[in-house]
């Protein structure tokens, strides 16, 4: 009997040791997780953190390097500037079997199961933007060039369909500065929308933009306008999945033509459907823009918009039945409608920058702040804003913000799977306190409860900063990391592809 209960014992001790090596090495491999998840935040989100044993593999592993690919020599980013100049551009086919990636004028697409490059093509200017259509079949790229064009390639070869000249809209200049550029392309079920435009500096600034449909085959069904150009910026173009409310605005995000942002809604033939003006947040500037702050849900039904100064706007598109009628579900002349506010701090005005949104879920709306910028030129930056560079969170029903997450440096954009559950962000520098350890692509579960720490999944540390990415619904992400330039000279980081698992 005592030989038994010894043996007993025994076996206990051995299958407490193996568990324990297990936790161990769980907590081991969450060396991924950010280091600003203090216990505290461990605590609060402790009851909203699902049962082990009902999660899937990618939420109980750490991530890992699929695979690299090289992208060839590349100036390396300097830590103490604010905005990247790199237009590096990745994007996933709706399969997530193939991506592709754009680096200057070039364009490769990889097969993601051969870790194999399937073709490659050099177009004649840099590549902008880059999207595939709706059913994977054609891949779209737009370029910043002499010509600015827009072209239409089958996505299993690269053979070039079609392409336009934007330039004979826009016009050009030997200046690359100058050149027109493809902004923004999106894909609906069949149609492909885009916004482009450039800008120069003579005594002034000018600025002259365009909006275009295409069949995903390339094919132009209309222009907007028809026969001018808008006289104003149009840096962003977002559409329903079925195509049928297509937003746009247009504004001067040189704020030296003291014009208002007017927010437009088409339908799929590029009638009017709606519009909505928003007026220079005075006295901190003269005129009204939108950056990438626009977005529309899938089913067309919300609209939001969040300006370069900070303001936020919520859009009931069932609401808004005609050219000028209804207002944000938002609308509020206070404060409040922000998602950030300029800031008065030692006699200078600063704000964070508002570089994205995204609407996440029927009932959470996402925006990201940028870096910190003054209100009036050429005055420095005294100190960062206490929200820049942040995720921030917002109920839709109200507009009153539920959580902000920290990222620490400048993030390029909100970028969701095709299913709309993950979404990942690349972050880069942080030009305020040059801290490199912030690097890498942050990967979050729209569909989990509680906040920003709750969300997020994992993070994939890079040394570079990451300029670009996008994820796949199997929740494989393709990021472009750029090398840095520290502020001793030396550099950190690779120019390469980088697939995540």
């Amino acid at each position: 009997m005592k030989k038994n209960i010894v043996v007993l014992i025994l076996i206990f001790l051995l299958i407490f040791s193996v568990c324990s090596g297990c936790i161990s090495s769980d907590l081991m491999s969450s060396g991924n997780v950010p280091s600003d998840e203090t216990d505290e935040n461990v605590a609060q989100n402790a009851g909203s953190e699902p049962n082990q044993a009902n999660i899937t593999p990618y939420e109980k592993s750490s991530p890992y390097l699929y695979w690299e690919y090289e992208l060839g020599a590349a100036t390396p980013e300097n830590i103490l500037v604010g905005r990247s100049s790199v237009q590096d551009c990745v994007s996933f086919a709706p399969d997530g079997k193939s991506v592709a990636v754009g680096t200057g004028s070039n364009l490769t697409v990889i097969d993601m199961s051969e870790k194999k490059v399937l073709w490659t093509k050099t177009l004649s200017g840099n590549i902008s933007d880059l999207v595939f259509s709706e059913e994977g079949k054609y891949l779209l790229a737009g370029e910043r060039s002499v010509e600015g064009c827009i072209y239409s390639l089958d996505a299993s070869t690269g053979e070039e369909i079609r392409k336009y000249r934007t330039a004979d809209d826009l016009g050009t200049s030997s200046n690359p500065k100058y050149q027109p550029c493809i902004y923004r392309i999106t894909a609906a079920e069949d149609a492909v929308y885009v916004a482009a435009g450039r800008y120069w500096k003579d005594s002034g600034y000018g600025l002259a933009s365009r909006v275009y449909r295409f069949d995903p085959d390339g094919t132009l069904s209309w222009k907007l306008p028809a026969t001018e150009n808008y006289a104003r910026s149009v840096n962003w173009i977002d559409a329903s999945r079925d195509g049928k409310n297509v937003v746009f605005s247009t504004g001067d995000w040189t704020n030296s033509l003291e014009s208002d942002a007017t927010v437009y809604s088409v339908d799929a033939s590029g009638k009017l459907r709606w519009k909505y003006e928003i007026p220079a947040l005075r006295p901190y500037f003269v005129s009204a823009a939108i950056w990438h702050g626009l977005d529309v849900s899938e089913d067309g039904t919300l609209i939001t918009v969040y300006t370069g100064d900070g303001r936020k706007y919520l859009f009931s598109d069932s609401e808004m039945k005609e050219p000028g009628d209804g207002e944000s579900e938002w609308y509020s002349e206070e404060w409040q409608s922000n998602v950030t506010a300029p800031e008065e701090v030692e006699r200078s005005i600063i704000y964070t920058y508002g570089e994205n949104a995204k609407i996440a879920a029927e009932n959470e709306i996402l925006y990201l702040t940028g870096a910190t910028l003054t209100a009036y030129y050429p005055d420095n930056v005294p100190m960062a804003h206490p929200l820049e560079n942040s995720l921030i969170s917002c109920n839709a029903e109200t507009g009153e913000t539920s959580w902000t997450y920290s990222l620490g440096g400048r993030c390029a954009g909100i970028f969701f799977s095709p299913d709309m559950r993950f979404f990942v962000l690349p972050v880069g520098k942080d030009t305020s306190a040059g801290d490199t350890q912030v690097h890498g692509v942050y990967i979050f579960d729209s569909q989990k409860s509680g906040n920003g720490n709750s969300k997020l999944l994992w993070t994939f540390r890079t040394e570079g900063v990451v300029a670009n990415a996008a994820i796949s619904s199997d929740c494989t992400v393709a990021a472009v990391e750029v090398p840095l330039k520290l502020e001793n000279g030396d550099v950190t980081g690779k120019h390469r592809l980088i697939i995540v698992r």
